[in-house]
């Protein structure tokens, strides 16, 4: 496979070359109509590899056209938009990552303007004789740096194999048409020649053969009532024997529940919906009884005759399987709040996942002799576990997970470590399993269980995996720890912080005893309760952020009439510094009201709201303060310390205007948003 950027060139002189032409014309393929084997190919590439495009491109002369197509209208292009011609030298695939970087390609019209193809993938046609005549490529309009996967690559020589015989297949049908024809025409003056269409009809029996792919042709079985109930397999290749595991002697002439008992139902109904409707049917889906996933496309044939193409698909069905599993832990572990919650939630994921009988999370006591399962998931009719182990009770089993290896077990009957004495797990109905081991400062302190009732193999995706998630529970109750321990010691410092203001309020009471101006001692007895009221809404967010809202709405509630007053405003959180600065700034402005403004008389009021100005990384805070129904308002003269403290703004900056009209006092306070935030 190659995948490299090469210095540019012109197209290869073999587009020209007369042999190679004349091969491509002897097929007669070019400009006939869309054909249906053709075209489940090309869709069957589309899925294999996940791209929106594919095509069948036979390259001649000047143009390239295209006997299939997925995702491309146009039938055919000349060479100045071909990528296809450079696949007619290559010895394997060509894969051109991003054909906006690659010199032979990066002018190419379908590359600078519509549909901007990016990525191509392309397989050689070539026949026996060497000669390539186009190829079967899949095309992205976004890059792949990693071009495809092994699997993808090897499902697209397949698939490239398979339209060379399907060429010869359909050349060898012309010929042996046309030689039918012949033939007639011979008989009728010469009275008879089979030769030929015997030869004719054997090749088209070795190309059915040698399909890589699962091919069947059935036809269903009617009842008396002519309602479908069955399948029969009238021919199949061996491809399809190996997919399925059952030989062609096996299921020729019989029906589908002969062969396979517990077939589900809807296959059956599905094949009979596609010959009832003629619409062909595009599939991917899971045989349960040979726990395979397989996908293809069936189409009807002739009467109640219809064929099914396929590829098994297991691995990759499997592998998405898991990787949708990984992200639901995730997404689950991020909102629970207690150890049991997320394991109960991590092992049910798995056990579904994974299709086992039971999946469970135990802690290993000190002495890690025992473990202990506070609960497990069960597949249904699977008793539980839970409870305390002793790891010796099951076998030599407790080596590895103390070295912090899993322990995988495919069957308890034969692995020495449990085939002395597997009566205890078999009696959990245990027959194989697999412990993944969790430490912690390298030593283990908990194991992810899981159980199956019959002998299983454990892929290593498998058990990456159970890792992966062992990881994430891991990690969850590291975070768990983390906000307990944070919690204890937020409590610990709030404990703290009270007992030294109430120790300040206590030697500022002592030492101010004698002082005639009370009013200012109060006052700034009412300021430390201002501070303790924000420290106490910082306290529930862990000294990190407060919701600015639930700061004003704390501290008006404690200063202030709040049925006189309204709070209006989006969702800000605010960082510690502005928290506690807005705090004594509503504690002054609503003291100031409730003395000689708004709140001082019936009927006054206090409207406080703020918005946020402006856009991007320059957003502005503006909070404003407007009271009215008051007496009528005078700019002081005098500048106290609770002036000073308005006019220090909401972040110790400035930023303050300051109004006085008749009908009520206003003050508006500007400040960046993201200081407020961080400060």
């Amino acid at each position: 496979m190659r995948n490299c950027l090469l210095p540019s060139m012109s197209y290869p002189e073999t587009t020209t070359d007369v042999e190679r032409l004349a091969a491509l014309d002897g097929y007669d393929i070019l400009d006939t109509p869309p054909e249906e084997g053709f075209d489940d190919i090309v869709h069957l590439a589309t899925l294999m590899c996940g791209v929106p495009v594919a095509l069948v491109s036979l390259v001649s002369g000047n143009r390239q056209w295209f006997k299939a197509r997925v995702g491309f209208q146009p039938c055919e292009t000349d060479l100045s938009r071909s990528v296809c011609a450079h696949a007619l030298v290559e010895p394997d695939l060509l894969i051109i990552p991003d054909l906006t970087l690659d010199p032979r390609t990066r002018d190419n019209p379908l590359v600078t303007g519509e549909p901007h193809i990016r990525f191509y993938g392309g397989a050689p046609l070539r026949n026996e004789r060497g000669q390539v005549l186009g190829s079967l490529c899949v095309i992205d309009t976004v890059p792949r740096p990693n071009g495809l996967s092994g699997t993808q690559a090897e499902g697209l020589r397949t698939l490239a194999r398979q339209v060379m015989a399907l060429l010869e297949l359909r050349r060898s049908v012309i010929g042996r048409d046309n030689f039918i024809a012949r033939r007639r025409r011979i008989e009728q003056r010469l009275g008879e020649d089979h030769s030929r269409l015997q030869i004719s009809e054997a090749h088209w029996r070795g190309l059915f053969e040698r399909l890589s792919e699962g091919f069947i042709i059935a036809e269903l079985v009617r009842d008396a009532d002519d309602q479908v109930i069955d399948c029969r397999y009238l021919d199949v290749n061996p491809a399809w024997s190996e997919l399925v595991g059952i030989k062609p002697g096996a299921a020729i002439g019989r029906t589908v529940r002969e062969v396979s008992p517990h077939i589900e139902e809807a296959w059956v109904q599905k094949f009979a919906q596609v010959v009832e409707t003629g619409e062909p049917m595009t599939f991917t889906r899971q045989v349960g009884t040979l726990l395979r996933w397989y996908e293809g496309r069936a189409f009807a044939v002739d009467g109640d005759r219809f064929a099914v193409l396929f590829l098994e698909v297991t691995d990759r069905v499997r592998a998405e399987v898991r990787r949708n599993a990984l992200l639901e832990v995730g997404d689950q572990l991020r909102d629970l709040t207690t150890v049991g919650e997320m394991t109960r939630a991590a092992t049910a994921i798995v056990g579904k996942a994974l299709g086992v009988s039971r999946a469970g999370y135990g802690w290993l006591e000190n002495d890690a002799e025992h473990v202990v399962v506070e609960g497990d998931w069960t597949a249904d009719n699977m008793p539980s576990i839970a409870g305390r182990h002793r790891f010796s009770d099951y076998g030599n089993i407790r080596k590895e997970l103390l070295l912090g290896e899993p322990l995988i077990i495919r069957d308890v009957l034969k692995d020495v470590r449990t085939a002395d004495n597997p009566g205890p797990l078999l009696g959990a109905q245990i027959r194989s399993l697999v412990n993944i081991p969790i430490q912690e400062r390298g030593r283990t302190v908990a194991v992810l269980l899981v159980h199956d009732t019959k002998r299983r193999t454990w892929s290593p995706e498998t058990i990456g995996f159970l890792r992966n998630v062992a990881d994430r529970v891991t990690a969850g109750v590291a975070r768990l720890r983390a906000e307990t321990n944070q919690q204890v010691l937020n409590e610990e410092l709030s404990h703290r912080m009270k007992n030294m203001l109430a120790m300040v309020q206590a030697i500022a009471s002592q030492t101010l005893k004698g002082v005639t101006e009370q009013d200012a001692i109060a006052g700034f007895r009412q300021r430390l309760h201002a501070l303790s009221r924000a420290h106490d809404v910082l306290l529930q967010q862990s000294w990190a952020v407060a919701p600015m809202r639930e700061v004003t709405q704390t501290v008006l509630r404690a200063s202030s009439q709040m049925e006189r007053v309204t709070v209006e405003g989006p969702d800000v959180t605010l960082g510690p510094r502005a928290t506690l600065s807005l705090s004594l700034l509503l504690h002054e402005l609503a003291t100031n009201a409730a003395k000689y403004g708004a709140l001082s008389v019936e009927g006054g009021h206090v409207a406080v709201s703020w918005t946020l100005h402006g856009g991007g990384g320059s957003e502005e805070l503006v909070f404003t303060w407007q009271e009215s129904g008051g007496p009528p308002v005078v700019e002081p003269t005098r500048k106290g310390f609770g002036s000073r403290l308005i006019r220090s703004g909401l972040i110790g900056t400035g930023g303050v205007t300051l109004r006085y009209p008749p009908n009520g006092f206003e003050a508006e306070m500007r400040a960046c948003l993201e200081q407020v935030q961080i400060s």
